[in-house]
């Protein structure tokens, strides 16, 4: 766990770690030079697991991450965030899950978004092909869930590169799952704190940058040559945020181009075939349902494409009415639509 000024919210996090119900690890907390009270707050807690780190100079997130991964002595290493909350069997999952998959070199889990409104449950894609797939588009796993198999990530010379900040995890698992076999848990095992503090825009802007350099390397991968406008569109509709099209060409052309993708896929047999499909009909189905302001023509459109799966259950249908019609009656009639809720 690396931190820095991170007393808000540290005792809490740490707190979550020690009354795991799986209970023999070491507790490897990386100071990264922090100015507050941080280093008093770890040094309060009287437990023989915890082991403190103290960078001298500020080495940021990737640096303090590599240096936690050099003196990790587990077999496993899992990852966590001083802002966020493990719940109690979080590791005792992980690692059942590992030693029973003894060629997973990675596993998240999905987690509970929280600190901003209503909670929210995030699911990452479940089975290895479709971590592979989403990595196409998009983050496949949540990083403070994450837990790895330390000696592979080791052979592989698998590291975090701060050259990518602050999309450096995103970048490494990019890598990683095309050396091995990667996964998410189908349970929430880590609540996930949003906050003020949690990313900056400038942080946004160059998350947004560096993804584009990481997704165009697997499109590349694929066989193809987006130009820059193209990166630009599949970054778009492609990133898990409500992304909205905002007229009708503009949904037929991410339909045009989420099609190409898989019919490239197909001839060059990078990814999964079924795996793919999968990820490109959530894909469209979230397009959609962000851009249902554009009325019922785009459910007529979502139920007539290809890539909305044959049988895919009448919940998403219905909710992608739903909101074609509440956006309706916003555009309608605001107050009305306010006070009907």
């Amino acid at each position: 766990m690396p931190v820095y000024n991170g007393e808000r919210y540290l005792r809490e996090a740490m707190e979550s770690i020690l009354g795991q119900t799986f209970a023999d690890f070491e507790f490897l907390i990386v100071d990264d030079g922090s100015t507050d009270s941080t280093a008093g707050i770890i040094k309060s807690f009287n437990d023989g697991r915890i082991r403190l780190l103290r960078n001298p100079e500020r080495l940021k997130l990737s640096g303090a991450l590599n240096r936690g991964l050099d003196e990790a002595r587990g077999e496993y290493v899992a990852r966590m965030d001083a802002d966020d909350i493990s719940l109690p069997q979080r590791l005792e999952v992980q690692t059942a899950f590992m030693d029973r998959h003894k060629g997973m070199g990675l596993c998240g889990s999905w987690v509970k978004m929280f600190g901003s409104g209503r909670e929210t449950r995030y699911k990452a894609p479940v089975g290895y092909e479709s971590v592979r797939a989403k990595a196409l588009f998009d983050n496949p796993f949540v990083h403070p869930s994450v837990m790895i198999r330390k000696n592979l990530f080791a052979r592989h010379r698998l590291r975090f590169d701060g050259h990518y900040y602050p999309t450096e995890d995103f970048e490494l698992w990019a890598r990683a799952v095309q050396l091995f076999p990667c996964d998410n848990i189908d349970a929430v095992l880590l609540r996930y704190r949003i906050h003020p503090g949690s990313m900056t825009r400038s942080d946004w802007s160059r998350m947004d940058a560096k993804s584009l350099i990481i997704v165009g390397r697997e499109l590349k991968a694929l066989g193809l040559d987006p130009s820059a406008e193209q990166l630009l569109f599949h970054r778009h509709i492609g990133r898990e945020m409500s992304y909205q099209c905002q007229d009708r060409a503009e949904i037929i052309r991410a339909e045009g181009w989420l099609h190409d993708l898989a019919e490239v896929n197909r001839g060059k047999r990078r990814y999964d075939e079924e795996a793919l499909k999968g990820v490109i009909s959530d894909t469209w189905f979230r397009l959609c349902f962000n851009s249902s302001g554009l009325g019922f023509w785009i459910v007529k459109k979502y139920l007539s494409s290809p890539l909305a799966v044959k049988g895919q259950g009448s919940g998403l249908r219905k909710a992608l009415v739903g909101a074609a019609v509440v956006k309706a009656m916003i555009a309608r009639s605001p107050d009305r639509a306010a006070q009907s809720g």
